[in-house]
């Protein structure tokens, strides 16, 4: 008998098959008349809609699900043993005596990649070279430069020589330069030098890197560049694609073959919080990419697969209440390993307050050494494989970026499509959607924009904030290109709370009236509390405490409070929107919560002005009662 069908038996048996029409029919009952639409199908920013559910027949269609790992076209990832993972950490080497030492360090502590980031130099020499590089063991751990600006070339040989001196060798030494020339001009606007100049630079380092360094990596095609921007994942697909294929496009017209570029070309994305979506987003890419190879001539079956660097995302990452940051990290690295990256980086949680320290960059560490060794995802190669949600969101992503690549494609390519404005256009767009969404709180982060900490305050390097992720910027009237702004999306919430931890003025209280219907009461103070407290508002909270506005009133003085709030239901406002409003009088500002359509009017009339609700842009009036308050 076959043991598969034997086993199949054994677990359904005694249960009937259920149609798709009779699951459908029982969730519509359940719903009892709402919406399906608007509550069950998730819309994508990209506007994909994402249904609550799939089955094997969705899979029809889907041309690749009997591809093997380590195989063409490598949607399964490039492993055939198992799904190990480089454990990587960026160190920064202002002081390369320390750099190095703290690289020896992390090494014992499961570091399986080091990063070194060379741009807080002044200069670089190849002595500071040869003191980063010491005592590390280079035929065993990759090493990889980060810089933005400097003498590529002189780099690669120093670290050549460093090699040679040490009796290492070189075709063993493994790792990466960030030399990325497009992603340069996208990020800053303008070339190193200049087009030519740069070309000609990346294709020295591409020719050292294969006779002398023929594992190094010296090709760099920086996706995160469009993530940290507040690009959709299909946007940060097809752009990515696109210039890592303008550089095969310009690399070939110099002469260069295949088989010179690919092992030396490396991806990097930024991995986000849409946990499903970010695994779909890697297996997509590298499909993707095997299918643009596909259109070269001398293409074959046998070329690497995309070398994929992930770095968990910067975008998302929240001043305040920063430990929500080691979660985001967490699921983010999850999402990556599962997706079959080839390196990850976890970011620091204290990253945005301008620093890190020796604790935030072990948790960030140990993040993926306990996802390592203690959740064992090194073990099963693409976990995901046969899901029939993750495969179909696999699916959409590659239709959906194709197209968009596609279109990239028709204008030229890359370049012409940066120069064009197209990439800018499409991605600022996305970003201020993005950004509204998150205004009207209709995505969340937690911590800055829903479930702040009441008494949380920033100090010290706190103060500053910083909405921008730092980057290499020329002045604005030298940009060829206009380029596309790196930024964090909770700076906005948290300039606005720290403007109102820096005022010189007493902290603005505002003081809750809950009256009336108990549950409403109830369920409109706390939101009240979330709304206000998103700016460094202190929120008095009065349960049960009333029976009377003018009570309310008369303790709200007593607190010495600036805003008064009244929370109850739309039925009873108008009984007591009067009351409200000649108590308070000059000194307090009355507030009612919700806007009840039918009593607006009266309301109104009454000398209500200000109303939230929850299609409130949290942002513009909490701006606007900074203003009232002289904030």
């Amino acid at each position: 008998m076959d043991m598969e069908n034997t086993i199949e038996g054994m677990l359904t048996g005694g249960f009937p098959p259920v149609s798709t029409g009779e699951w459908e029919e029982k969730i519509r009952e359940d719903l009892q008349g709402a919406d399906y639409e608007r509550k069950l199908v998730w819309e994508t920013h990209d506007r994909y809609r994402i249904r609550p559910y799939y089955r094997r027949e969705d899979l029809e269609g889907i041309g690749y699900l009997e591809s093997i790992p380590g195989q063409f076209p490598y949607i399964r990832g490039s492993g055939t043993t198992d799904n190990a993972w480089l454990i990587r950490e960026d160190i920064p080497a202002g002081d390369v005596k320390k750099a190095n030492l703290d690289a020896l360090g992390i090494l014992e502590r499961g570091v399986t990649s080091i990063g070194f980031d060379l741009s807080p130099l002044a200069a670089i020499r190849e002595k500071d070279i040869h003191s980063l590089l010491k005592n590390l063991p280079l035929e065993k751990i990759p090493v990889n430069f980060i810089l933005d600006d400097g003498p590529y070339g002189e780099v690669l040989g120093w670290l050549h020589s460093f090699a040679v001196a040490g009796k290492m060798d070189p075709s063993l030494i493994r790792g990466s330069l960030s030399m990325n020339p497009l992603g340069r001009l996208t990020a800053t606007g303008n070339w190193r030098k200049d087009m030519l100049g740069d070309f000609s630079e990346l294709a020295h380092c591409l020719e050292f890197a294969r006779s002398k360094l023929p594992l190094f990596r010296v090709v760099l095609n920086c996706g995160n560049i469009f993530h940290e921007s507040g690009a959709s994942v299909t946007q940060e697909l097809a752009f990515t694609l696109a210039m890592g294929n303008e550089y095969l496009v310009q690399l070939t017209g110099m002469g260069y073959a295949f088989q010179d570029i690919l092992p030396r070309m490396q991806f990097r994305f930024s991995i986000g919080s849409s946990y499903f979506m970010e695994i779909a987003k890697l297996r997509s890419a590298r499909f993707l990419w095997s299918r643009i190879l596909q259109a070269y001539p001398g293409f074959c079956e046998d070329m690497p697969a995309m070398y994929i660097l992930s770095q968990t995302s910067g975008w998302n990452q929240t001043l305040y209440d920063p430990h929500v940051n080691m979660l985001r990290g967490t699921t983010e690295a999850m999402s990556a390993i599962l997706g079959g990256t080839d390196s990850l980086t976890v970011l620091p949680f204290d990253r945005p307050a301008g620093g890190t320290d020796q604790l935030s960059r072990r948790i960030a560490r140990n993040i993926q050494i306990i996802l390592r060794e203690e959740s064992y995802l090194d073990k099963v190669i693409d976990p995901s494989a046969g899901s029939y949600y993750i495969e179909n969101l696999t699916d959409t992503l590659i239709g959906g970026a194709w197209d968009l690549f596609l279109k990239m494609e028709e204008r030229g390519g890359y370049q012409k499509a940066l120069i064009d404005g197209f990439i800018q256009e499409q991605v600022n767009k996305t970003a201020r959607l993005r950004m509204d969404n998150l205004a009207i709180r209709k995505e969340m982060l937690i911590g800055t924009n829903q479930y702040p900490i009441f008494d949380e305050k920033a100090t010290g390097e706190k103060r500053r904030g910083g909405n921008k992720i730092p980057v290499s910027r020329t002045p604005e009237e030298q940009h060829l290109v206009d380029p596309l702004e790196s930024f964090r999306s909770a700076a906005e919430f948290e300039q606005l709370r720290l403007k109102t931890e820096n005022h010189p003025g007493k902290q603005p209280v505002v003081f809750i009236i809950p009256l009336g219907n108990l549950a409403i009461r109830r369920a409109r103070a706390m939101f009240t509390l979330n709304f206000f407290a998103c700016a460094g508002f202190r929120v008095v909270d009065n349960i049960g405490k009333f029976k009377t506005v003018r009570q309310g009133i008369d303790a709200a003085h007593g607190e010495g409070a600036d805003i008064v709030v009244l929370c109850s239901s739309d039925e009873e406002y108008p009984s007591m929107a009067a009351d409200l409003v000649s108590l308070a009088g000059s000194d307090l500002i009355p507030v009612i919560v919700g806007y009840p359509r039918e009593h607006a009017a009266a309301l109104k009339k009454a000398g209500i002005k200000h109303f939230i609700d929850l299609k409130s842009n949290v942002l513009e009036e909490l701006r606007t009662y900074q203003q009232l308050l002289g904030i």
